[in-house]
């Protein structure tokens, strides 16, 4: 289940990314740079190569959200929705 998890959470960032970087009117690099990492890792992010983000990497896109708990609630009832999904009797 953890992996479900990391691909759900993934996803989310992804499009949290996306969407910040366009709002904020950002190049890919830029964006990288606001978030310590490099232009081809954050390039990774947004393309769904990687999986997951660094807990760092996390922490400063949602510092750069003016209500970052609106993210963490859509990624909570996805969580909840999975979860009680998998545990639906077979």
């Amino acid at each position: 289940m953890r992996q479900e998890f990391e691909k759900i959470l993934g996803e989310e960032l992804r499009f949290l990314a996306i969407q910040t970087r366009q709002r904020l009117g950002l190049t890919q690099k830029e964006m990288g740079e606001q978030l310590q990492m490099s232009e081809s890792s954050y390039s990774d992010l947004e393309t769904g190569e990687t999986v997951c983000a660094s807990a760092l990497t996390e922490m400063l896109l949602l510092k750069m959200q003016d209500n970052p708990k609106i993210f963490i609630d859509r990624v909570t009832l996805k969580f909840s929705k999975h979860y009680e999904k998998a545990m639906q009797p077979v």
